[in-house]
């Protein structure tokens, strides 16, 4: 009869406690399906005020605490905007900040900034937040079409959990790129350009990936910029024949005669915030409601120098109901003109670690598939979305990637 070591006995229960521990923190990330106060507060913030005290246990680094002050700083300063201004304090971009102070100290805590278990709980968030989108979604989801179900909820989640799904299965590397390119032109198809964008960007890097180990990182991300570039210029003709399909060739067509510049890739809103910021830089607006008829004005002569046809629909696309958020469409943008200076503190810091994750990515080892398409979503997203369900988390699990990893020399798995 033949006795099992006491050493393999020891070594199965730490791999059933690990096993257990990856699906607690899968489980937790995915409550962030429970929807309790517009897209700032979830199930996850729960968890995460009962977690803070025990941030104070731990030890910090200084560039640890710098996006926990840059938080509360701007919290503060839209908190001032919103008392001259007469804005509500919940006001969901008011207490975006707040939140997101919330949601990085309880998932320092229940990470450790581990880089597997921040990239579980990327993944459960993800989960959490494709519940969301079937359980309840948003008016834009509730269209009864897949494109905007697609589009306007599960795109970039269901992406995120593909690929936790392959790294836990651990295929090869080489798989990660053509998965990413075949989500990229499915969203094309389905007129998701900004998400396509992300995958295929994503796709060309992880795919000269082995260009940064032989010739340097400079010249694998001139590659993919050359690359990138191209695609730019192709992708408009090709949609314009139709050959991503009758969606995006009308939505291609339409856009060309706005007279749009492709900086702003498709956005009308940057006027109207560049012109609000000018307008109050120090303290903001408050809420992008308290816009006067002068500064839609200025705006529009502004947009028009930039391009757009002067018979463009302003006011539609601009004045939003008041119940909507969204009107800045810039994380970054919005924060300066509606907060004031100081509340764009954060997003700027956001925008570097973002970058700072993509130029090192190759150092998350088997989780840089997660680590970068979630922060090249995150730069788009800080130039040309609002905050959007789940987003605010999402931000502070990058903001621990980067903290985590951006200051070491090699990678933490050479997978």
């Amino acid at each position: 009869m033949a006795f099992v070591p006491v050493q393999t006995v020891a070594e199965l229960q730490r791999a059933h406690r690990a096993a257990l521990a990856r699906v607690t923190l899968f489980a937790i990330g995915a409550t962030s399906c429970i929807q309790l106060a517009n897209v700032a507060v979830t199930g996850l913030s729960v968890i995460c005020l009962l977690l803070v005290p025990a941030i104070f246990l731990m030890e910090h680094r200084g560039v640890d605490l710098m996006p926990l002050a840059l938080a509360v700083l701007g919290w503060m300063s839209f908190r001032a905007s919103g008392i001259v201004n007469g804005v509500n304090v919940l006001w969901p971009n008011a207490i975006a900040p707040g939140a997101f102070a919330l949601y990085l100290a309880g998932l320092t805590v229940l990470t450790g900034r581990a880089v597997e278990r921040i990239g579980t709980i990327i993944a459960g968030i993800a989960a959490g937040t494709v519940g969301f989108y079937l359980i309840e979604g948003i008016e834009l989801t509730h269209t009864g079409s897949f494109l905007d179900f697609w589009k306007y909820g599960i795109a970039f989640s269901v992406t995120i959990l593909v690929l936790f799904v392959l790294t836990k299965m651990r295929v090869p590397r080489s798989v990660f790129p053509i998965v990413l390119a075949i989500f990229g032109l499915a969203s094309l198809g389905l007129n998701f350009r900004s998400h396509a964008l992300v995958c295929l960007v994503a796709a060309a890097i992880l795919a000269t990936r082995p260009l940064g180990v032989r010739l340097g990182r400079g010249l694998q991300f001139s590659i993919v910029i050359c690359s990138g570039l191209v695609f730019a210029f192709v992708m408009p003709n090709a949609a314009r024949a139709g050959l991503f399909g009758p969606v995006l060739q009308r939505k291609t067509i339409e856009q060309d005669a706005t007279g749009l510049r492709l900086l702003l890739a498709g956005r009308t809103e940057p006027p109207m915030t560049v012109t609000a910021i000018l307008e109050r830089p120090i303290l903001g607006w408050g809420s992008a409601e308290n816009l006067t008829a002068q500064v839609y004005t200025q705006a529009e002569h502004l947009a028009i120098r930039l391009g757009f046809d002067p018979t463009f629909p302003f006011e539609l696309y601009w004045r939003l109901p008041p119940s909507d958020f969204s009107a800045m469409h810039s994380i970054l943008l919005g924060s300066w003109a509606e907060g004031g200076v100081l509340a764009v503190l954060l997003p700027v810091w956001l925008l570097v670690a973002c970058i700072g994750v993509v130029w090192n990515f190759a150092r998350y080892g088997m989780w840089a598939p997660i680590a970068l398409t979630a922060s090249l979503q995150g730069i788009w997203d800080l130039f040309y979305d609002a905050w959007t369900y789940n987003s605010i988390p999402q931000y502070a699990c990058i903001a621990l990637l980067f903290c985590g990893m951006h200051f070491r020399t090699r990678a933490v798995d050479p997978q």
